[in-house]
Protein backbone atom coordinates (compact mmCIF):
# COMPACT_ATOMS: atom_id res chain seq x y z
CA UNK A 1 0.00 0.00 0.00
CA UNK A 2 1.32 3.69 -0.54
CA UNK A 3 1.64 5.96 2.25
CA UNK A 4 -0.82 8.77 1.82
CA UNK A 5 1.06 12.65 0.60
CA UNK A 6 1.12 14.64 3.89
CA UNK A 7 2.58 17.97 3.82
CA UNK A 8 6.04 18.00 4.86
CA UNK A 9 8.82 21.14 5.84
CA UNK A 10 11.98 21.10 4.00
CA UNK A 11 14.89 23.50 4.61
CA UNK A 12 17.43 23.90 2.58
CA UNK A 13 19.91 26.60 2.20
CA UNK A 14 21.48 28.51 -0.14
CA UNK A 15 25.11 30.18 -0.33
CA UNK A 16 26.64 33.59 -1.64
CA UNK A 17 28.07 36.71 -1.82
CA UNK A 18 27.59 38.80 1.26
CA UNK A 19 27.24 41.92 -0.59
CA UNK A 20 24.55 41.51 -2.98
CA UNK A 21 21.16 40.38 -1.78
CA UNK A 22 18.18 39.28 -3.54
CA UNK A 23 14.66 40.67 -1.74
CA UNK A 24 12.32 38.01 -0.35
CA UNK A 25 9.35 38.49 -1.86
CA UNK A 26 11.34 38.68 -5.55
CA UNK A 27 12.92 34.94 -4.45
CA UNK A 28 9.18 33.46 -3.01
CA UNK A 29 7.88 34.66 -6.29
CA UNK A 30 10.75 33.04 -8.63
CA UNK A 31 10.71 29.75 -6.52
CA UNK A 32 6.90 29.36 -7.17
CA UNK A 33 7.72 30.04 -10.88
CA UNK A 34 9.93 27.20 -11.29
CA UNK A 35 8.25 24.83 -9.24
CA UNK A 36 6.17 22.00 -11.16
CA UNK A 37 2.77 20.23 -10.76
CA UNK A 38 4.71 17.27 -9.80
CA UNK A 39 6.82 18.91 -6.84
CA UNK A 40 3.43 19.56 -4.95
CA UNK A 41 4.28 23.02 -3.38
CA UNK A 42 2.03 24.05 -0.90
CA UNK A 43 3.80 27.00 0.82
CA UNK A 44 7.40 28.84 -0.04
CA UNK A 45 8.65 30.78 3.25
CA UNK A 46 11.94 32.60 2.61
CA UNK A 47 14.38 34.81 4.90
CA UNK A 48 17.39 36.62 3.10
CA UNK A 49 20.95 37.48 5.06
CA UNK A 50 23.94 38.36 3.37
CA UNK A 51 25.51 35.33 1.99
CA UNK A 52 22.76 33.13 3.35
CA UNK A 53 19.27 32.74 1.85
CA UNK A 54 16.96 30.05 3.93
CA UNK A 55 14.63 28.10 2.00
CA UNK A 56 11.22 26.86 3.90
CA UNK A 57 9.01 24.91 1.38
CA UNK A 58 6.32 22.91 2.40
CA UNK A 59 5.47 20.11 0.09
CA UNK A 60 3.36 17.17 -0.25
CA UNK A 61 5.15 14.07 -0.44
CA UNK A 62 4.61 10.39 1.02
CA UNK A 63 8.01 10.25 1.90
CA UNK A 64 11.04 12.52 3.77
CA UNK A 65 13.20 11.69 0.73
CA UNK A 66 10.85 12.44 -1.72
CA UNK A 67 9.83 15.87 -0.52
CA UNK A 68 13.82 16.71 0.32
CA UNK A 69 14.45 16.05 -3.33
CA UNK A 70 11.55 18.00 -4.57
CA UNK A 71 13.15 21.27 -2.83
CA UNK A 72 16.40 20.49 -3.87
CA UNK A 73 14.89 20.63 -7.39
CA UNK A 74 12.94 23.43 -7.13
CA UNK A 75 16.02 25.27 -6.30
CA UNK A 76 18.41 24.23 -8.46
CA UNK A 77 15.88 25.08 -11.13
CA UNK A 78 15.42 28.42 -9.46
CA UNK A 79 19.33 28.90 -9.40
CA UNK A 80 20.14 28.07 -12.78
CA UNK A 81 16.79 30.05 -14.40
CA UNK A 82 17.98 33.89 -12.79
CA UNK A 83 21.16 36.04 -13.46
CA UNK A 84 20.10 37.47 -9.83
CA UNK A 85 21.16 34.20 -8.59
CA UNK A 86 24.14 33.09 -10.58
CA UNK A 87 26.74 33.54 -7.55
CA UNK A 88 24.45 31.53 -5.35
CA UNK A 89 24.34 27.70 -4.58
CA UNK A 90 23.09 25.04 -2.78
CA UNK A 91 24.15 24.52 0.52
CA UNK A 92 25.29 20.60 0.64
Amino acid sequence: MLDKPILRLTVTRLVGPTAPVVAPQWLTGHLWSQARADDRLEHVRVRVAPGRIGVALFLLAAEETGARLSARSICARALGASDELRDWRLAE
